[in-house]
């Protein structure tokens, strides 16, 4: 075949038209004008630093409690769907095993701490033949 029989360009699907993504707009992040209202009296700026680590402290304090109660939440909700949901008891039975399964593994995973997993890694490899012979692995 010679170089003028081919047609040159993008291929093109009959039939169907190709739908264009819009590019997506950088939103415009507005400030408010209350910092420069509040650095006016020196009283007002001591007394505002004062307040807000006091809240920071409430606010650290209160996202500790909310994270352990909303890890206790998901998981009774899992459990609540899984069983309120259109499904025949096998397959209750079925997901509420591998949710039971899964803690387990976790649970097992999580009582060996990271160097004990590289000493049975290495241990490992140490009785392995030299063909699967690899560096030792080590921390970092």
């Amino acid at each position: 075949m010679k170089d003028n029989e081919f047609v040159g360009g993008k291929l093109k699907i009959k039939g169907l038209r190709i739908k264009k993504k819009n590019k997506k707009k950088k939103r415009e992040i507005k400030s408010d004008g209350n910092d420069s209202k509040s650095m006016g009296n020196n009283e007002n700026k001591y007394n505002n630093e004062y307040f807000t680590k006091e809240n920071k402290n409430v606010k650290t304090e209160n996202k500790q409690e909310n994270e352990s109660l909303n890890k206790i939440d998901d998981e009774d909700k899992k459990l609540k769907e899984i069983l309120e949901s259109n499904l025949t008891e096998a397959e209750k039975a079925y997901k509420l095993v591998l949710k039971k399964r899964e803690k387990q593994r976790i649970e097992k995973i999580l009582q060996e701490s990271y160097r004990e997993r590289l000493q049975k890694f290495n241990d490992n490899l140490a009785s392995l033949s030299e063909h699967f012979d690899i560096p030792k692995v080590g921390p970092g």
